[in-house]
């Protein structure tokens, strides 16, 4: 492998957790964009007749959904609840190794989250909401797929010190003061 190849291919796997970051804010944003809509819907509907007895459901199934994937997004974009004093002390070999050691506990993490996830949507297979009448199941699928999604994003963000997040999107640099 050449020298050039390193940087090149680290950028097309950085890509790849920008790119998920992206599209799973975007779902995420959606979901609460639903939740939103068919809730002021409801408070119409309420007033000038009868309500819909699903919303509800939905909500919650949607919520799930919403809480997740913003979770995927925000961990793709750095925007998650970090701690930076030590990695902000440390340069060199030391803070490399700091890191390292922390993504590899992200990805157990994260890799426990699938688990977790399995099990409580398997559970929660055979119980149905009451008015949609679809599995709980839907809704708490909503743990592993973003565990396996940040799964992704670990194993293909490169390593950064604190105080250095990915780059931010064009349009957000934009909107931003200055």
């Amino acid at each position: 492998m050449t020298p050039a190849a390193g940087p090149r291919a680290t950028g097309r796997l950085a890509a790849v957790a920008t790119g998920l970051g992206r599209v799973t804010a975007w779902a995420g944003g959606l979901a609460f964009f639903a939740i939103f809509v068919v809730n002021l819907a409801q408070m119409v509907a309420r007033q000038i007749g009868h309500g819909w007895l699903w919303v509800t459901d939905l909500s919650q199934l949607l919520l799930l959904w919403t809480v997740m994937l913003g979770s995927v997004a925000a961990y793709c974009f750095a925007e998650h609840i970090t701690t930076g004093w030590l990695d902000s002390k440390l340069t060199g070999r030391p803070l490399r190794v700091l890191l390292v050691v922390l993504r590899v506990a992200e990805i157990g993490f994260f890799a426990i989250v699938v688990g977790a996830g399995l099990s409580v949507a398997r559970a929660r297979d055979h119980i149905p909401y009451v008015q949609l009448g679809v599995p709980t199941s839907w809704a708490y699928a909503a743990i592993p797929v973003a565990g396996v999604l940040l799964l992704v994003a670990a194993v293909t963000m490169p390593l950064r010190a604190h105080g250095f997040p990915p780059p931010v999107p064009e349009s957000d640099l934009e909107r931003s003061p200055a």
